[in-house]
């Protein structure tokens, strides 16, 4: 397939790119400057120079594939409006497109688009109550959702650990220089997390499948408190468990509104991805995803 994806040397869509070059997919990468289409290339990717603030002279590069991932976000106070004028834009264009041309696409939403669920696993089946930060990925699914051109999937991805970023990779570092593993709001809290290989074997999955109206979440298991997640770290680094609590406030201060998500506590369920895409994570243990993170 030929398949275009957004952010593609973000932590979501560098895996992915991996993941789809490793079937033997022609992939284009959205390239927002001259270092990142350099970077891309070298990761094999066909690089196109444009930003997703000014989406109209990619788009139409986009919607001569056959597949398109969205995995990219400014995470700046605009992210919201930039992201639905992508859209918008994407299905404008795509609305002249002959009715019988249909693109599989992805659309990349998040675990917190759903309601704080500390007890129950959240499913597919859960009414949606996302973080005031990114209600606006609602109206962004609406318009794609509405669109003829293209066999939606939306995953809702846990929370993304990867070798060397992400939660885990940083509160390691913390231990190994014998600093006090930086903790938002409680150690009570869950966090349902999946790997990065994880996840992108299931983009890949769903890009080749293009099965329209597909909904899925992505969690390799249900969910770590945090108190386990940072006491596993002491343990495998020989560390003593040391912690510094930051007030959840101060975080949103210092990144944004939507960091409230890191005091959102949830546990989540992947059935379905498992049951319609055959899919199946290895890193399906706490363990296993912080010993990645060691090596």
């Amino acid at each position: 397939m030929r398949i275009f994806i957004t952010g593609a040397t973000g932590l979501i869509g560098s895996a992915t790119l991996k993941a789809l070059l490793t079937k033997g997919h022609d992939v284009t990468a959205l390239a927002r400057s001259d270092e990142k289409a350099k970077q891309l290339s070298n990761m094999g990717a066909t690089p196109i120079r444009g930003d997703l603030t000014d989406p109209a002279p990619w788009i139409p590069i986009a919607l001569e594939h056959d597949g398109i991932i969205h995995a990219a976000a400014t995470f700046d106070a605009s992210m919201g409006e930039t992201d639905i004028a992508m859209v918008k834009s994407l299905v404008e264009q795509a609305k002249a497109m002959p009715p019988d041309n249909k693109i599989n696409l992805i659309y990349t939403g998040g675990c917190w688009l759903y309601p704080e669920s500390p007890v129950i696993p959240l499913t597919e089946r859960h009414v949606l109550d996302p973080l005031p930060a990114f209600e606006w990925m609602l109206d962004s699914i609406e318009h794609l959702h509405a669109c003829p051109t293209f066999h939606l999937t939306v995953i809702h991805p846990a929370i993304v650990i990867a070798k060397d970023r992400g939660l885990i990779c940083n509160w390691i570092r913390q231990a190994r220089k014998d600093e006090d593993m930086s903790v938002i709001d409680s150690l009570g809290i869950h966090y349902p997390l999946i790997h990065a290989d994880d996840l992108a074997d299931l983009y890949r999955r769903a890009i080749e499948a293009g099965q329209s109206g597909l909904l899925l979440n992505a969690s390799g298991f249900k969910s770590a408190s945090l108190q386990e997640i940072t006491q596993m770290i002491a343990s495998k680094t020989g560390k003593a468990h040391r912690i510094k609590i930051q007030p959840l406030e101060e975080a949103i201060e210092q990144k944004g509104d939507w960091a409230a998500g890191f005091g959102r506590s949830q546990r989540m369920e992947a059935d379905r991805a498992k049951d319609s895409l055959g899919w199946q994570p290895v890193f399906d243990d706490l363990e296993k995803l912080v010993t990645d993170c060691l090596d």
